[in-house]
């Protein structure tokens, strides 16, 4: 019973944070300086790689070091796939975006 509290806690309290994160979006969208939207986007994109780095490239590398395979390369191979996959959703939204604006013309 213990774990499953433990659980619903560590499910919403990330919830709740991300919550209340998105929702000074909502509130302050025309109020927003580009300055201030800019810096806001760099924190995110900070706290991202950070999170990328050590909570999946350093364990990733100690996990294939742990089974004998060379380290780098499981680590290597996932953020490739990754950043080719990050460039097509952003090349297709790109074209999503353009088609809309051509209907609207």
């Amino acid at each position: 019973m213990e774990n499953l509290l433990y659980t619903i806690g560590g499910i919403l309290i990330p919830f709740f944070g991300t919550t209340l994160g998105s929702s000074f979006v909502f509130f302050m969208r025309k109020n927003m300086s580009e300055k201030f939207q800019k810096m806001l986007v760099g924190f995110a994109s900070g706290v991202m790689l950070a999170a990328s780095v050590w909570s999946l490239l350093l364990p990733a590398i100690e996990m294939a070091e742990n089974q004998g395979k060379v380290s780098w390369l499981p680590a290597a191979v996932g953020l490739s796939l990754g950043v080719v996959f990050l460039i097509f959703i952003n090349r297709l939204a790109e074209k999503m975006e353009t088609r809309k604006k051509r209907k609207k013309a």
